[in-house]
């Protein structure tokens, strides 16, 4: 073989391997770069969901402020965790909205175990008899779930009439996904109690002066009724002062309860010996 003819057959293969290098290179590539292409159309896609979700983030956010703020303003909710320091806090918080102010001992119990949702609480302390009511009441009924499991009041050894001592037992009972319990809001109750003083004898241990009493009152057992309408009386005093009073209005020990204008009399409620009871005065001929 010439040496042409061999240096021909080299450069024939040279080429042929090129080729098939070139052609390999060129297919790699080619693959290559639709793997890209495809790659990067997932990506726009993925960056176009990203840009309508970051577009609507100040409206996401809203709505989850508005959501959280109406489930912490719900009627009764479960809190999220309770700890001592998380309960007396809410504890505090309840005396603030009542614009009262009690001093109570608080102390965790010891019945709690790990299988529970609540954690158990024992409140006492020596307190005015209403704002203990006020106290338990809001308690309940105020937007965490609180429950009062015993309640004990007493009054021996209590120098004040309306004041007695009392010990509670409560319960907090949380939830995983519940409410953070310091975002609870304040929830409007109604009163539905009329007091009495349930502590204090029904009969004075000591008869009321009638010079304690505010002047300005009228004192019935020196007036007479000398004029009547539907809703106003006059009275005469035996200074001869007139006054007018309508019904609720205060008298000396007392107060207008009802105005009789067919029989000519208004019925008073007198409260001077610790029983209330029932005083008329007839109109004067």
């Amino acid at each position: 073989m010439t040496n042409t003819r061999r240096n021909t057959l080299i450069l024939s293969i040279l080429l042929i391997l090129l080729s098939a290098s070139a052609f390999y290179l060129f297919n790699r590539m080619s693959k290559r770069a639709n793997e890209l292409q495809k790659s990067n159309k997932e990506t726009e896609k993925k960056i176009s969901v990203l840009q309508a979700q970051i577009s609507n983030i100040d409206s996401l956010k809203m709505e989850f402020e508005i959501r959280t703020a109406m489930l912490a303003e719900q009627s009764k909710v479960i809190v999220e965790s309770d700890t001592p320091t998380s309960t007396y806090r809410y504890l505090l918080q309840l005396l603030t909205w009542m614009n009262r102010n009690l001093n109570f001992d608080f102390a965790m119990s010891a019945k709690k175990t790990k299988d529970t949702t609540w954690n158990e609480y024992v409140i006492s302390g020596v307190n005015n008899y209403r704002d203990v009511w006020e106290f338990t009441r809001n308690i309940e009924h105020q937007r965490a779930v609180i429950t009062i499991e015993d309640l004990s009041i007493g009054s021996d050894g209590i120098a004040n009439s309306d004041t007695v001592s009392y010990s509670m037992i409560v319960r907090t009972h949380f939830t995983q996904g519940g409410v953070k319990i310091e975002d609870l809001k304040h929830k409007s109750i109604k009163s539905d109690a009329t007091f009495f003083q349930l502590f204090r004898p029904r009969i004075f241990d000591k008869l009321p002066d009638d010079t304690d009493i505010d002047s300005r009152l009228v004192v019935l057992e020196q007036c007479k009724l000398i004029g009547i309408s539907e809703n106003r009386i006059f009275v005469r005093n035996e200074q001869g002062v007139i006054k007018i009073l309508a019904v609720r209005d205060k008298v000396a020990y007392g107060y207008l309860y009802a105005i009789d204008t067919k029989r000519g009399r208004a019925i008073f409620v007198i409260n001077k010996f610790g029983i209330p009871e029932e005083q008329v005065l007839e109109l004067t001929k």
